[in-house]
């Protein structure tokens, strides 16, 4: 096993150096590990890894298979002759990838740093590479950086999935699902019934008003008050829908991203608090959960509660720390107005353990919805009176799981991140795309479900954002949910706002009874698959083929097979 590296480290003023790492083999093992210390001084923006275990040439057997970001899930690559590209896959994502299926096949874990990690996928001159890259940004990083090579002749990416699955029952602290509902009720019920998200209104997006406060703040449009919740839970029930989970999003004042961190209280022009509490009592005496959408990483100047000490800081061209506005919605702001972001230390510490409870007491019980802790890069904050490295924050997100676990009864949020699984009971939707192709990176054959291979029977999933709503839409995001495993959510009015729609143009409505009649019909559709096929939520995926270009085979741990077929629009389920 050739184990020669090569560690390159970029300095805070560009000069780069080449540190010497120690090496340790044992078995199918190399451990590669540079200590904090030697990664102190000089101080490093930077430093990336490359080595032949993770090199191929164009014409070699297998391919590689790496995370690529929020949007696009796991990418396999094959070793064809490619463009020359370059791709750097999201920071902090599950820092795992592998060469598969040829005698040189090795799984690659970053083991220590992961937070502040990711990869470099490159193929050049014939040549595909992927090496590990730490970004520091000049701090000291916060341990040993530690990579494990473990070389699986012949190893396909399930079997490298199971792999890390065991890694992550051993060592991570993950727990399967059929062992975890027996010790908490509410995971159980959230288990047995698929999950119904209702967005009950918004301010304009992207907004017109980025500073706001109570006299200029935009007006909220109303999609679903609870008068119309009241009709959608009495249709639901009376079309024999006698499980679910409903998540109401933008129930809290200014609707959907409208003034957190500020949670409650509901916002007056959907009936009232009363109202709301007394139609949350209704909807758990017909057997429903409910629970809500909560933010804690956002944070808008029109919050009762903002407090602009309590904010992420990052550090200027001037040198000095202030208030960080969210890169991502930079551009047009978000409902609530400048998205600052909130820092994970202040946000557990001054709002959640004081607010959560409150927001428990309005009736909510089951897995709790807390936006984005598995779909964001974890961000540092250099406020002295709160500074907070990427681990911590990781930290922070976890209590904050943890919380929602002891006062709701359990925790999802959405995303593919895998740091804080042990700790999570469902994700929103794993990635957004369903589909990879050249068009979107030279280097994308297709996606696989490596994230699903691991932790199906750990976590409940649905598979993207696309394939939200899967009834009302195409066939394609139908089957893509099956091969996945998913367990459904419906949602209604998924499309909000200007080009607000990662979920798809297809919806739910509820502007009028026939509205809520169409929508409930699509709702039976996925509750009644769901009927059949939620026992293989307590089951591990154990394999993923490819048997054609447009034939899957899926292999659950109970001896379930599903075999989806793209090209003529079905699958069929033999059960073990």
């Amino acid at each position: 096993m050739n184990a020669t590296f090569t560690v390159i480290g970029t300095t805070r003023e560009g000069h780069t150096i080449e540190l010497r790492p120690a090496v340790h083999a044992c078995g199918n093992e190399v451990t590669l590990t540079i200590p904090r210390e030697r990664l102190c001084y000089p101080r490093l923006e930077s430093l990336i890894v490359h080595s032949p275990l993770t090199t191929a040439h164009a014409g070699d057997a297998g391919y590689m298979f790496f995370p690529t970001n929020f949007y696009y899930g796991f990418a396999l690559c094959r070793f064809d002759q490619k463009q020359d590209v370059l791709f750097r896959t999201w920071p902090t994502a599950t820092t795992v990838c592998g060469i598969c299926e040829n005698e040189n096949a090795v799984f690659v874990h970053i083991r220590g740093e992961a937070f502040d990690a990711r990869f470099y996928v490159q193929s050049k001159n014939g040549e595909y590479t992927i090496s590990p890259q730490f970004r520091f940004d000049g701090d000291e990083p916060d341990e040993d950086v530690v990579i494990v090579y473990t070389r699986m002749p012949g190893a396909s990416y399930s079997d490298m999935a199971r792999f890390y699955r065991q890694y992550q029952l051993e060592y991570c602290g993950c727990v399967p699902l059929k062992e975890r509902v027996k010790q908490r009720e509410a995971l159980r019920l959230a288990a047995d019934g698929m999950e119904l998200r209702v967005r009950m209104g918004w301010k304009p997006i992207p907004t017109p008003v980025r500073h706001q406060n109570l006299q200029n703040e935009p007006p909220m449009k109303v999609t679903c008050d609870i008068a119309t919740l009241n009709k959608i839970v009495d249709k639901m029930h009376a079309k024999g829908i006698d499980k679910a989970e409903i998540c109401l999003v933008g129930w809290g004042p200014g609707g959907h991203d409208g003034r957190f961190p500020q949670q409650f209280p509901s916002d007056e022009r959907y009936g009232g608090d009363d109202a709301l509490r007394a139609c949350i009592a209704k909807a758990q005496r017909l057997g429903y959960l409910m629970v809500c959408h909560t933010v804690y990483c956002g944070a808008y100047e029109i919050a009762d509660n903002f407090d602009r000490d309590l904010l992420t800081k990052k550090i200027n061209e001037f040198g000095d720390p202030e208030p960080y506005v969210r890169e991502h919605y930079k551009k047009g702001g978000l409902n609530g107005g400048e998205p600052y972001h909130l820092c994970a230390k202040t946000a557990y510490e001054h709002y959640a353990v004081k607010d959560l409870p409150k927001v428990r007491g309005y009736g909510y019980y089951g897995l709790q919805y807390i936006d984005e802790l598995t779909a964001i890069i974890p961000e540092k904050c250099y406020d002295k009176n709160h500074p907070c490295t990427r681990k911590q924050a990781w930290e922070y997100h976890r209590k904050l799981a943890r919380l929602a676990k002891d006062l709701f009864g359990g925790y999802q949020s959405e995303g593919y991140m895998d740091y804080m699984n042990s700790d999570v009971d469902a994700i929103l939707y794993v990635g957004v795309q369903s589909k990879l192709t050249h068009e979107q990176n030279p280097l994308f054959d297709e996606g696989i479900p490596f994230w699903q291979l691991v932790y199906h029977g750990i976590v409940m999933s649905n598979p993207t954002s696309q394939t939200v709503n899967y009834p009302v839409k195409d066939k394609y995001q139908h089957l893509k949910f099956i091969e996945y495993g998913g367990r459904p959510v419906m949602y209604f009015y998924s499309k909000f706002g200007e080009n607000h729609n990662w979920m798809g143009d297809q919806d739910l409505h509820c502007g009028s009874d026939e509205e809520i009649d169409a929508a409930v019909d699509a709702i039976k559709t996925a509750y009644d698959e769901y009927e059949q096929l939620k026992y293989l939520q307590y089951e591990f995926m154990e394999k993923h083929e490819k048997l054609s270009k447009d034939r899957y085979r899926v292999t659950y741990s109970d001896g379930t097979v599903i075999t989806v077929d793209y090209a003529k629009g079905n699958y069929t389920v033999q059960k073990g």
